[in-house]
């Protein structure tokens, strides 16, 4: 049995003001922790960074499962591809591809 991960939508919980370290926490739809970025006494850039990825994390996990969904719309809806096949044969590849790594796991 594959274990599921923690209930979407994801939030995050950034420090108010720096302090020796930097911290987001990242919870799920249940409050359960989801995971923690720490970098003792990081300089003022690398925290930036540390919140800009946590922030990213969240967004991409809460969109994975609408993209994904979308993506195979348009992938078995082969209407919607007919006009992108004539000028652009590898956009069905690639969409496939793509569906094909999300689903990886």
């Amino acid at each position: 049995m594959t274990q599921k991960h923690t209930p979407l939508p994801w939030g995050l919980s950034e420090p108010g003001e720096r302090i020796a370290f930097a911290l987001c926490h990242i919870s799920g739809a249940n409050h359960r922790p989801v995971a923690t970025t720490v970098y003792p006494l990081a300089p003022p850039d690398w925290y930036q960074e540390d919140v800009a990825n946590a922030r990213f994390i969240v967004q991409a996990c809460n969109a994975h499962e609408d993209l994904l969904a979308a993506l195979k719309v348009m992938v078995f809806t082969r209407g919607i591809w007919e006009h992108l096949e004539a000028t652009d044969p590898m956009a069905l590849e690639q969409a496939r591809t793509a569906i094909a790594k999300a689903m990886e796991g």
